[in-house]
């Protein structure tokens, strides 16, 4: 929203018809003054309608020049409110499945981690006042950002996750202990785990059923949201270890009763989302049974435009110049 400290200097703006007035009645003539500010070395520009044009737009882009220094004078103001948040709320960690599968192209536009980056993005635009953290699974498993309330961090690590990051594999137990064990320090505060995943725990030193276990019992919400279906689907990707394109087509075999079966282990809940439009109604209905903390209070911000108006006049008183030095060829 847009305010002026000053608005009583908008009373200066008559001045800009009162001029006009005077100018056309004859009671106020133009000063001549010797300074190269007429036609320079005896040139006189032709009277055409090319001139007369220019002519006209530069007093116009002149006049302009002078509302936004009276503008300035006036002192623009822009107010904006800020939500504030009084601590970190929530914790939210999304624990993504980035095995060779996750690229394939049956999200409708998106491959299948596309999707689930597109809906954490949502996420963190809806939960602003929560703590958002981020870990990977493949072959191995990482928390690559514990919860933060820092969402350019989270949000640039989220962009530069890669399919095959993690090696082949699906640990997706690894995953769990992993996104678990970051979450015990906050335990004073409601936690929650997100994973994003569309095959079977295939690799690694946990059991996905024993890594449930532990988020039972440490009360910490559980959810799982299987992305894509069974079926043959178009792949492509570029693998970060060999530096190698691979494409192809891809039979992915999903099964969702396993699935089913840690998040009952987890006291969670399991979600399908075999489509974008079926992700996007889990997000709903996740915003509306686990709402975002709200805002302490609000902050109003102030943006001083003073400077900025100012600038455009000096630009306006430029632009008119120029016009009246090249535009009508009083330069030869």
């Amino acid at each position: 929203m847009l305010n002026f400290q000053r608005p009583l200097s908008f009373f200066l703006l008559l001045l800009l018809p009162t001029f006009v007035l005077l100018r056309r009645t004859g009671r106020l003539q133009a000063v001549s003054i010797s300074l190269p500010l007429g036609n320079w070395n005896g040139f006189v520009p032709e009277k055409n309608l090319r001139v007369y044009l220019v002519h006209r737009i530069s007093q116009y882009t002149l006049a302009a020049a002078f509302v936004f220094a009276v503008a300035a004078l006036a002192e623009p103001v822009r107010q904006t409110s800020e939500a504030m948040y009084a601590g970190s709320g929530q914790a939210l960690m999304f624990v993504i499945d980035t095995s060779p599968s996750m690229a394939a192209q049956d999200m409708g536009t998106q491959t299948r981690l596309e999707a689930a980056k597109q809906i954490i993005k949502s996420f963190a635009e809806k939960y602003e006042g929560d703590s958002l953290g981020l870990t990977a699974l493949g072959s191995s498993a990482a928390v690559l950002i514990p919860p933060t309330i820092d969402r350019h961090t989270f949000l640039t690590r989220l962009d530069q996750l890669q399919v095959g990051e993690f090696g082949d594999g699906t640990a997706i137990g690894m995953g769990l202990a992993s996104a678990v064990l970051h979450l015990t320090q906050y335990s004073a505060i409601p936690s929650h785990i997100i994973l994003f995943t569309d095959g079977d725990n295939n690799t690694g030193e946990v059991h996905p059923r024993a890594a449930a276990d532990i988020i039972k019992h440490k009360k910490i919400g559980f959810y799982i949201i299987g992305l894509g279906k069974s079926g043959y689907a178009p792949v492509k990707y570029i693998d970060p270890i060999q530096k190698k394109e691979i494409s192809g087509t891809l039979n992915t075999m999903f099964n969702e009763a396993e699935l089913q079966k840690i998040a009952g282990y987890g006291n969670g809940r399991y979600f399908s989302a075999q489509s974008p439009e079926l992700l996007t109604d889990i997000f709903n209905r996740f915003i509306q049974k686990i709402p975002a903390t709200p805002p302490s209070m609000t902050m109003r911000k102030y943006t001083y435009l003073d400077g900025l108006f100012l600038l455009i006049a000096m630009s306006c008183a430029v632009g008119a110049w120029l016009l009246r030095r090249i535009g009508m060829q009083a330069v030869s």
